[in-house]
């Protein structure tokens, strides 16, 4: 172990000797990381930026601002109705509500008229979504009211006498029958001629995208950095590894850490900046980077296999970012595959990068399903199991000759 780190050290230095390219691969995605963070802030990762103003301060209008914030893909911001406004106004929300004064008293009275000012963004597009969750909410503390109201005129009719707190009582039961779901429900469906099937959850375009454009760069990075292989094999350096007792798979996994670090350099400067200047956590988790890592070492493993079977690294270089493209578009780093035929993402499954964005994507909309990114996984360890080896064989085998 101790021997790869100088092995791998000077590996880097290799790579990095073209200072001109190394600073492209670097600072052109890093300009792409600006332009991907800038409009990935203003996609907000699924999320809907609302602003509320509490006029009322009663005990209803906090629970409702509580169950609100607690709601998937709502970012809830509480300020006064000025700064409300000015966020609307800014595009920094997509919604206003302003919670008027004497909320609570006309909720409880079972009134439901004139107790929110509403105001939106004419750019929004989610303004409906959080009216009927908005709605969803009220409709809930004036069936509660209802059903208070209900229950103390019968027992008025009765004519028995109502316990002490018996009001709040009734209350808990009713808002009790919300959870853990509300009695009904809707189940969106997307129709198809006379058969109905369920809605599937898309990745929104530029999450994906920005993604691709990772695994991109990723690949132009890695295959452009391993025609040391094709030049040590020229000069004759390859031969003389062989001679020496371990040389060559020495420098064969020296090699590999070396582009490894590369790889999760370029990738880290990427979302790093996103995630400082936007504020954005594109690949929040674990299991992303874990995806990413096996992403890195399938495309090590090809461009490994690559610099064995080609003879000159003109050949590499002309080839690298025309194999990089190809995948890349057929992978669908460049579009969202969750809009396209089927048999266009079975091309992509023809791709490292096309397994990558499935897992990469299925991680984003669901970061608890683990068994929907196996599979992607699975193969892009397989890529590797297979490739790795077969190149040490082909470099050996023709240093040999």
């Amino acid at each position: 172990m101790m021997r790869l780190v100088p092995i791998t050290i000077y590996k880097l230095k290799m790579m990095f000797r073209d200072k001109v390219f190394t600073a492209a691969m670097i600072i052109i995605p890093l300009f792409i990381a600006l332009a991907a963070g800038y409009a990935l802030k203003q996609e907000k990762m699924n999320i809907v930026p609302i602003a509320i103003a509490d006029e009322d301060n009663s005990n209803t209008t906090r629970v409702l601002i509580e169950r609100l914030s607690g709601k998937k893909g709502l970012e809830v911001l509480q300020t006064d109705r000025d700064k409300a406004m000015d966020l609307v106004k800014s595009n920094r929300v997509e919604v206003v509500y302003i919670l008027k004064k004497g909320f609570e008293e006309k909720i409880k009275s079972g009134e439901n008229e004139q107790i929110i000012d509403v105001a939106k963004s004419p750019e929004s597009f989610a303004a409906d979504f959080t009216n009927e969750v908005m709605a969803g909410e009220i409709i809930r503390f004036t069936a509660n009211a209802t059903a208070v109201k209900w229950v103390l005129d019968v027992y008025g009719k009765t004519g028995k006498a109502v316990p002490e707190g018996f009001d709040r009582e009734i209350e808990r039961h009713a808002d009790s029958q919300w959870e853990p779901r509300p009695l009904m429900t809707i189940d969106y469906r997307e129709l198809e001629g006379e058969s109905s099937v369920k809605a599937e959850k898309i990745l929104a375009p530029r999450s994906a995208v920005s993604t691709g454009i990772i695994l991109v760069f990723m690949m132009f990075q890695i295959l452009f950095s391993s025609g040391w292989l094709i030049e040590e094999r020229s000069s004759g350096m390859i031969k003389r590894l062989v001679a020496g007792p371990e040389a060559l798979a020495l420098s064969f996994a020296g090699n590999i850490s070396a582009l490894f670090i590369t790889g999760m350099i370029q990738v880290t400067a990427f979302l790093l900046l996103d995630r400082l200047v936007f504020g954005i956590d594109l690949l929040p988790g674990f299991w992303p980077y874990t995806v990413i890592a096996l992403y890195l070492t399938a495309v090590i493993s090809i461009s490994l296999f690559l610099s064995a079977v080609l003879k000159t690294p003109a050949q590499l270089q002309a080839g690298a970012p025309v194999f990089a493209l190809m995948t890349g578009f057929a992978g669908g780093c460049f579009w969202n595959t969750a809009e396209v035929p089927v048999r266009v993402k079975q091309l992509a499954r023809f791709t490292p990068q096309g397994w990558a964005m499935e897992g990469l994507n299925r991680l984003m909309l669901f970061p608890s399903d683990m068994a929907g990114v196996v599979l992607p996984m699975m193969v892009l360890f397989i890529i590797t199991l297979i490739l790795l080896p077969l190149s040490y064989i082909i470099i050996r085998a023709n240093s040999t000759v």
